[in-house]
């Protein structure tokens, strides 16, 4: 049987992660989604002081084609969460499990330090289970 209790947030995580820079523009984003496969890229941050961000195809679905907008004028800046929740890496997977389900999201970006050094979703949580 396995502890969920004993795998840590590490032990799952994508990592490296792909980012963006705030000022790239949806159709930008769009892109690097559809080459990486990823739904969510982490925004960059503009220094050590400020948040990430997240910006998903959600967004770019539901505030840019669902309006009208043109992608290639809307910035990411314009349509991303920020800031998006983090976690520390060293957590266990069963917090991480218990925070996405209180705030009904389904990625969270992973944190050492307070540097960015994954990004860890359900589908991440649930591997070990299905082996």
């Amino acid at each position: 049987m396995i502890e969920i209790e004993k795998i840590r947030v590490r032990d799952v995580m994508s990592s490296p992660v792909t980012t963006i820079d705030g000022n790239a523009t949806a159709k930008e984003a769009a892109k690097i989604m559809i080459e990486t496969g990823y739904t969510g890229l982490v925004v960059e941050r503009v220094d050590e002081e400020d948040a990430y961000g997240i910006v998903t195809v959600k967004d770019i679905a539901y505030k840019v084609i669902a309006k009208g907008l043109p992608l290639e004028k809307v910035k990411v800046l314009d349509i991303m969460t920020k800031p998006c929740i983090t976690i520390p890496d060293y957590y266990d997977i069963k917090y991480a499990a218990k925070l996405m389900a209180m705030t009904n999201i389904i990625r969270l970006v992973v944190v050492s330090d307070n540097k960015l050094v994954g990004m860890i979703t359900l589908r991440d949580i649930l591997k070990p289970f299905v082996k």
